[in-house]
């Protein structure tokens, strides 16, 4: 299961060998939107990350992360070369522990991931300027939030997809695909376009 708590950068940051406990005034500010927990069936994992052709040496963001368990198939089916995992439940990052364990990566695989807790609706355009892809799975309400955020971070040619919520209106996707698992699942791309500073 992946409780996606609206979640951010900055507060416990946490490898995959183990995790720092949050700060105690953290702990007591509740995200602003809180995302039910809900995990990402496995295949469609793998057609989010596919859908944004992550590639090999990529850096790989998933926004509300639950068990870790999108950001762990990057690093070890798409090679992507980091993986960062956010989510305001301090519960999720000790899945997130137990995830890596299972997934018996490579001691160097396991370097390259990382998990923080925090807000995600607290992240700034410049926590995202090294980012190849974002994935989320949250609500539309805060993927609105996020859209500027990202618009503005992210680098040309950075993709985000998301998990059965769309951005709004005004930001079209590029490409939607249906996935069948336990249910039909639709999963959005958006590929950053333009050049930035």
């Amino acid at each position: 299961m992946r409780k996606l708590f609206a979640a951010a950068l900055g507060l416990a940051v946490v490898a995959a060998a183990g995790f720092a406990p949050a700060a105690a005034e953290d702990k007591k500010e509740e995200p602003k939107i809180v995302v039910p927990y809900v995990p990402t069936h496995n295949k469609v994992v793998a057609a989010m990350l596919t859908l944004a052709s992550v590639k090999e040496g990529e850096t790989v963001y998933d926004l509300g992360c639950g068990d870790g368990r999108i950001v762990i198939a990057a690093v070890k089916d798409f090679k992507a070369k980091k993986g960062l995992g956010i989510d305001f439940n301090p519960e999720r990052l000790k899945d997130c522990t137990k995830a890596v364990a299972d997934a018996k990566l490579t001691a160097d695989q396991e370097k390259t991931l990382t998990f923080k807790q925090g807000d995600v609706l607290k992240m700034k355009a410049d926590d995202f300027k090294d980012v190849d892809v974002v994935t989320l799975y949250l609500l539309p309400s805060v993927n609105r939030e996020l859209k500027p955020v990202l618009q503005k971070g992210l680098k040309a040619g950075a993709r985000v997809v998301s998990h059965d919520f769309d951005m709004g209106d005004d930001w079209k996707e590029d490409k939607k695909i249906e996935v069948e698992a336990d249910r039909t699942h639709t999963v959005y791309l958006w590929t950053i376009k333009g050049e930035k500073k």
